[in-house]
């Protein structure tokens, strides 16, 4: 067998809501509960009819045969998520517990429970009451609290000695003026933190296998390491010649695969993809690669389609991503931790993601009673999420008194022990007061400013300019994230209409300013929430988003995707002999970067019929590019687009649509 199988556990469960609180009296973790459903993982019960409200436990259970052949093995069950609170049992005999995080993955070793040749039971129990001693607290959370395994389920069959996670930096190798080297290359350098359960490590002789390849599935390197205790389980400055850097627009990946080796016998076997890229700030300015950038993004709140809940398979999150990447937005952050698979799609497809420890604004003034579970939220975030590029920033919170001295000593202390867990990263608090006094304010803390701004709904009638003045002169030395702006419904009228009015302005008046580096509007979609003040049960939300419930779009939603452009486009019809030529002109404000790899297609109703690189641009830049005559009656048919290096389309038009004018991103 491999070194390593990891069997996915998404077939064949039961489960039943206890909505009598009976389940543990009757002993329902021996047999599994006695009336259950046949159901599949992902799965939460507040989307069934009946269930929408219900908050207690939910039993669930599933049979798997472990072969004779397994014994002597180690068997761990992982968990990418249960909400919230979970205790597990196999063959009726506790393995373990997770409590006080709905959102992060755990792992629970099994072996001894498993009985060998047979099948086995697996039984869990999920309960998502409110809760004053997990984050987030209560039901204090603009989100859905839907209970239940609401991420996948695997069955990890190793040798008993094993790894549990891997910490591995791909650090990009820059020459004095801050290009890349004349022969650009990375250095690769990890972590490896075995299983901690096992006995007698310290006595065995350990051997790991690096193999890197390239995206083309090229070997690229390969080093053997001994590994010891006494010196760290980790391996450093592993070379990586040809160096190709990730970027949202060119996200190359590089797999790394490790193999453990024990008394020269290969115990386990990970594989891991990383990407060699760098981003820190200078000033106000954020640096992707060397690179400064201003960066267009939205928010979305996953859970919110209201027959799938926070039990959203994998393609059902790549559908709800795909939107982002479709409205040109290249930024985001979540309020709380997401499932390793989503994330892993952001690394191939290039979208940078802040992820966040979730709390979410109480208690209002938090203080070190709430540290133990803050480090345990960033603990398992950062150690199964370490190795994805696309994460560039970790989140401490959301929305607390920010003004309270309280609150800043607190996030100072949080903020000291999440960089000892990663000091690669930048690590912010997001902020809905630093409008108020920005120089005591607790996102100063953070390594970026972020602030929601909310100016003229949840904030008032205050001067914006003289605002943003104020925040980004007191933050010289730190770049502004505007990490939400938008327009929330029923609390504030005015629609879909006002809405992209909002997101229109506020976009023109940020890009005033050269101390805001990104914008992150909010939000991509209308969201089920436990708060919300619109509809009931599973289709309680806030209508705050640029699509509804079920992914289809609003008017703003075009509006987004206009301003997001990086270009823009105009066409110069010659009606006399069909003569094309087109403009492209590269934005300078927000967004601001470099145009690398786009590609021009002219389309008909069959197919692609023409396609044109179009060439390297810097910020503020264009080129002409004379096209193929195409007859005038055709210019209504013909659909002009601009695809980034990934497929994303940027801009879509048919020809005619383009004559004349310049595509104005400042009013879509």
């Amino acid at each position: 067998m491999n070194a390593r199988l990891s069997i996915p556990m998404e077939e064949s469960w039961v489960f039943q809501a206890d909505t009598k609180s009976e389940g543990l009296e009757h002993k329902w973790y021996e047999d599994g509960p006695p009336q259950g459903e046949q159901i599949r993982i992902p799965h939460t019960w507040n989307v069934q009819n009946g269930l929408q409200e219900f908050r207690g436990t939910g039993w669930y259970s599933c049979i798997f045969f472990a072969p004779a052949e397994w014994e002597g093995k180690l068997l761990r069950l992982q968990f990418d998520a249960v909400y919230r609170d979970a205790v597990v049992w196999v063959n009726g005999q506790k393995v373990g517990e997770h409590a006080d995080s709905g959102y992060t993955s755990f792992v629970l070793a099994i072996t001894s429970h498993v009985v060998y040749g047979e099948n086995n039971r697996i039984v869990v129990s999920a309960n998502n009451e409110n809760s004053q001693t997990a984050l987030p607290i209560g039901n204090s959370f603009d989100w859905a609290d839907d209970g239940g395994i609401i991420r996948g389920v695997s069955l990890i069959v190793s040798g008993s000695t094993a790894i549990d996670y891997t910490k591995i930096q791909a650090v990009p190798v820059f020459d004095e003026d801050g290009e890349a080297a004349d022969s650009p290359y990375g250095l690769l350098s990890g972590e490896i933190h075995l299983w901690e359960q096992n006995s007698g490590i310290n006595n065995q002789a350990l051997k790991l296998c690096v193999n890197v390849t390239c995206d083309d599935g090229t070997t690229i390197a390969t080093t053997w390491k001994m590994l010891s205790q006494e010196d760290g389980l980790r391996f450093k400055d592993i070379k990586v010649n040809n160096l190709k850097l990730w970027h949202f627009d060119h996200p190359h990946l590089y797999k790394v695969n490790l193999a453990l080796f024990v008394e020269d016998i290969i115990s386990d076997e990970v594989s891991t993809e990383v990407g060699f890229r760098e981003i820190r700030s200078e000033g106000n300015t954020l640096l992707l690669n060397r690179e400064p950038v201003r960066l267009m993004g939205v928010e979305w709140m996953p859970g919110s389609h209201p027959n799938r809940g926070m039990a959203e398979t994998t393609s059902q999150l790549a559908e709800m991503l795909r939107h982002i990447k479709a409205a040109n937005c290249v930024i985001t952050r979540f309020h709380w931790q997401q499932d390793s698979k989503l994330l892993e799609w952001c690394d191939r497809n290039g979208l940078l993601v802040q992820e966040e420890v979730p709390h979410w604004q109480t208690p209002h003034d938090p203080d070190d009673d709430w540290i133990r579970t803050s480090v345990q939220h960033a603990r398992e975030m950062i150690n199964r999420h370490y190795n994805h590029p696309c994460i560039y920033a970790w989140g401490l919170g959301n929305e607390v008194n920010g003004q309270s001295p309280v609150t800043v000593r607190y996030f100072e202390k949080l903020k000291t022990l999440v960089h000892d867990l990663d000091d690669t990263r930048l690590i912010n608090y997001v902020s809905n007061t630093v409008h108020e006094n920005p120089s005591m304010d607790a996102t100063g803390v953070g390594d970026v400013i972020m602030w929601n701004d909310y100016i003229g709904t949840w904030h008032g009638d205050l001067d914006r300019p003289a605002v943003i003045k104020d925040i980004t002169e007191t933050y010289p030395n730190k770049p502004v994230i505007v990490a939400e702006y938008g327009l929330c419904e029923p609390a504030y009228e005015g629609g879909d209409e006002r809405r992209k009015q909002i997101l229109t302005d506020n976009t023109v008046e940020y890009r005033k300013h050269p101390g805001i580096a990104a914008l992150i509007y909010f939000s991509l979609n209308d969201y089920r929430t436990q708060m919300g003040e619109a509809g009931e049960g599973m289709l309680r939300q806030r209508v705050h988003g640029s699509m509804y419930l079920d992914g289809k779009p609003k008017p703003s939603y075009e509006a987004l995707r206009q301003l997001a452009s990086p270009i823009h486009v105009s066409v110069n019809l010659e009606s006399r002999v069909g003569r094309v030529r087109v403009t492209i002109v590269t934005s300078n404000d927000i967004p601001c970067y470099k145009v690398s790899g786009y590609t021009l297609k002219l389309i008909d109703s069959l197919d692609v019929c023409y396609t044109k690189e179009i060439p390297d641009l810097e910020p503020g830049e264009q080129c002409v590019l004379h096209l193929a005559d195409i007859p005038q009656n055709r210019w209504d048919d013909i659909l002009l687009e601009v695809q980034r290096p990934t497929g994303f389309s940027v801009i879509t038009g048919s020809l005619r649509s383009f004559a004349g004018h310049l595509t104005d991103h400042l009013v879509p």
